[in-house]
């Protein structure tokens, strides 16, 4: 293999090294620094010469000895850009920027449902919702996936009626005006409808019997690259205080022996399962599918001394449950005569009924 050789620089004049030295500087300041850095030059010439030195060498070994221009030109601009890292770092830069502009105003955020702890702006929403209990709250980034036309949002729990074992609140909203409203000024196809969930196990008392609901609030995300004018909201469907008619599940009372003399006996309330569990995750949204985002279980015959999130299957057949979920629709329901709902099923007039997730275990693939 023959090797290439590199051909050696052209050594700079002084007029040369002069040039890039003051390049980039103000007219009046580039004629300043161009007279001192000459008569510099001319001077260690002139003493090169008077050692014997032709005049080509003498400049030739008094710009040699001056270095390389490129700092001496930083240190008078005072900056990196005069070097050809300092541009590129600056390109880098700025299409790094436009890419990351380009990615979060024209691209559509992901889909799903992503689960996290609580922000800033969770916090400031909660406080400006006046009947919010203040407890453990799991936050829940919805993003619809395309075609999505309404959602519905459902609370579901078990009861001790046997003609109805279930309890169900049901709400729907429909999102084509806010789709229509937020395509304007996007590229076909980038817009994703988004809200913000936070949900929380909230107590109460009905008829003597203390109970565990969900307590549900958030805000709607505007669009980043058309403002919609979505405001902060409570909803959807927040319970109202008191409310004993919400969908709740009671709690199991239990009494156990404590170790004193002589041993003395407390009953308690046990908390259900589920209850100030916070995860980080990310689970997919379906179109006509449901996703349940929070759920409660109380087991009656459970170990009361323990509590948590427990893994599907390893409740008895009297446990009972509470969640909230959520389902993307292709179309807008025919809600204008509401909704009726019996045997794990809710449905719209002149519509197949759609089945409820089981109300203990969760489901396949969750």
């Amino acid at each position: 293999m023959t090797r290439r050789l590199t051909r050696p620089r052209r050594p700079l004049s002084a007029d040369a090294y002069i040039h890039h030295a003051t390049r980039g500087l103000p007219r009046a300041e580039r004629l300043d620094a161009a007279a001192e850095l000459r008569a510099h030059l001319t001077e260690r010439m002139q003493e090169h010469q008077a050692h014997g030195f032709s005049p080509e060498e003498a400049e030739y070994l008094a710009v040699r000895g001056m270095g390389d221009p490129h700092p001496v030109n930083r240190g008078l601009l005072g900056h990196a850009f005069t070097h050809r890292a300092g541009w590129l770092t600056l390109a880098a830069l700025l299409v790094g920027g436009l890419g990351l502009t380009a990615y979060r105003e024209w691209l559509p955020p992901r889909e799903g449902a992503q689960f996290s702890p609580m922000n800033q702006r969770d916090i400031n929403a909660l406080f400006s919702d006046k009947d919010a209990p203040r407890g453990t709250y799991q936050g829940v980034t919805l993003t619809y996936p395309r075609g999505t036309k309404a959602v519905l949002y459902v609370t579901v729990s078990s009861t001790e009626n046997k003609s109805r074992p279930e309890q169900v609140s049901l709400f729907s909203k429909n999102l084509v005006q806010d789709e229509q409203q937020n395509f304007r000024g996007r590229i076909p196809g980038s817009y994703r409808y988004q809200e913000r969930l936070l949900l929380s196990a909230w107590r109460m008392t009905c008829e003597g019997q203390e109970r565990s609901g969900i307590y549900k609030t958030g805000y709607g995300l505007p669009s980043p690259f058309e403002n919609s004018g979505m405001s902060g909201y409570s909803g959807p469907g927040g319970m109202v205080i008191g409310a004993c008619a919400n969908p709740s599940v009671r709690l199991h009372r239990a009494t156990r022996t404590l170790n004193t003399t002589p041993p003395t006996q407390e009953t308690h309330t046990v908390p259900p399962d589920g209850a100030g569990a916070i995860f980080n995750a990310h689970r997919p949204l379906h179109l006509n599918e449901w996703r349940v985002l929070y759920r409660l279980r109380v087991d009656p015959e459970g170990d009361p001394t323990t509590f948590g999130t427990a893994d599907s299957g390893s409740f008895s057949t009297k446990a009972r449950g509470v969640y909230v979920a959520v389902m993307p629709l292709d179309h807008v329901p025919n809600d204008t005569d509401g909704y009726s709902w019996g045997g794990m099923t809710v449905g719209f007039k002149g519509e197949q009924p759609i089945p409820l997730p089981p109300l203990v275990t969760d489901q396949p693939g969750g």
